[in-house]
Order: structure tokens, then C-alpha cells, then sequence
């Protein structure tokens, strides 16, 4: 996880980003530490404090009662309305999707399932009002 999460960062000159994760709290406690044995190149120039690990809402009712206020999207500047969930919403329309695309070229690949999620956003959008 701290490769993926490292590689996806990398470069991009961000200066804050909140990762929304199930397990945030228990992943995120000795990150700093952990980042320290990545490959050079994947080095983070960010502070701490610009990195935030936050647990979804409706994951965090089953953590302790101390990861409560301490990873609730509430309490934190910009993310009091944010759930946390939408990154999750997705995988059963595209779990049926694995299949068909799983022999595509990358950006072919891409593209379908950017198309699948088009798609479902564009039906939830036009039964909003039902």
C-alpha cells in the first residue's frame, strides 16, 4: 500500500491530500516511518501535517472509540459533509466489468471502465428526482 500510494503522489507537486480508507487510522500510524525504505524516487517533500489519512463514515462506527474523532471526516477543515464512501460505490457495477477488460491495453482499459463509471453516475443522476 505505501508503494501504490507513493508512486500515485510522486512528482505531482501537491501540498495536501486526504486519503479516505476503511483502515486509514491503522495504515497511517507508522507511515512516515515506512515511507523512509521506498526507492529514492518515490521520496515525499510533504510535512506530515499535509498528509491526512481519514476513516469513511460508514466504516468508522466499528473502529475504537479513539479513532472516532481523531479520523472522522467532521472534524477536519473542508471535509465535514464528505462521507468518504464514493471511492466505493462503483465496485459492483464494475466487478462485472474484470472480465471484459482484464486482456485490454492499459488505455483501453482506462477507457471502458471510465465509460462503465459514466455510466452508472449518469443513471443514479437521472433517478434523483424518482
Amino acid at each position: 500500500m505505501d508503494y501504490l500510494f507513493a508512486s500515485s503522489i510522486a512528482g505531482c507537486g501537491l501540498r495536501l491530500v486526504t486519503i479516505s480508507y476503511d483502515v486509514g487510522c491503522q495504515w497511517f500510524m507508522k507511515f512516515w516511518t515506512r515511507i523512509q525504505y521506498l526507492p529514492h524516487a518515490l521520496g515525499l517533500n510533504l510535512p506530515s501535517l499535509n498528509i491526512r489519512a481519514l476513516v469513511p463514515k460508514f466504516h468508522l462506527q466499528s473502529h475504537i472509540e479513539a479513532c472516532h474523532s481523531a479520523f472522522s471526516f467532521n472534524f477536519f477543515k473542508g471535509g465535514a459533509r464528505t462521507d468518504g464512501e464514493g471511492v466505493e460505490r462503483n465496485w459492483d457495477e464494475l466487478n462485472g466489468q474484470a472480465p471484459s477488460t482484464s486482456e485490454m491495453l492499459p488505455g483501453a482499459r482506462w477507457n471502458t471502465l471510465d465509460d462503465c463509471c459514466g455510466w452508472v453516475d449518469w443513471r443514479k443522476t437521472m433517478g434523483l428526482g424518482a
